[in-house]
């Protein structure tokens, strides 16, 4: 699949019966985690917040209009200066494996390409260069895909199932 035939956009409130039906869980407990929050709070917070973290959910549509891929990220404000989280980053089951083609480019998962267009984004906001995630110890798949995308520096969070892994913004 080629970038331009994924649509990325924010969220809506008219997104929300799509958000309830989306699926990205195989039952591991931290997929049903991440899919029990797009399905319920997460979209309420991001439409029903004002900007003041400078919140952005995106969604990303197929050529079908299917909803193939979610995330989410803003400034976390314990940090300063104003370092960017992303919170979320989810691929619909039925469209795990889909390769999009970057110009110039080797392919890369939609996961991956939607860290892209966050980072991106956060460039574009002029958020600080450092950058982080946290996501589950026992994560191997989104481990791997913050390895490729440069998000090594790895901390221990505060909750013991998950760590942090940070790292520079791309031209930072």
């Amino acid at each position: 699949m080629k970038a331009a035939d994924v649509t990325i956009r924010a969220v809506r409130s008219s997104d929300r019966t799509a958000l309830r039906g989306f699926t990205c869980s195989t039952g591991e407990p931290w997929e049903d985690l991440v899919q029990d929050q797009i399905r319920g709070p997460l979209p309420d917070r991001y439409l029903s917040s004002p900007p003041y973290f400078d919140g952005r959910m995106l969604l990303g549509f197929g050529p079908g209009d299917d909803l193939i891929v979610v995330g989410a990220h803003h400034i976390e404000p314990a940090m300063m200066p104003d370092v960017g989280y992303t919170e979320v980053i989810a691929v619909a089951l039925a469209a795990r494996g889909v390769l999009i083609e970057l110009p110039d480019n080797d392919p890369v998962s939609l996961g991956h390409f939607m860290l892209l267009t966050i980072f991106r984004q956060m460039i574009r906001l002029g958020r600080h260069r450092r950058t982080f995630v946290r996501v589950d110890r026992r994560n191997t798949r989104s481990l791997t895909l913050l390895d490729r995308i440069g998000l090594t520096d790895q901390r221990d969070d505060p909750r013991p199932d998950l760590i942090q892994r940070w790292g520079e913004l791309p031209g930072g």
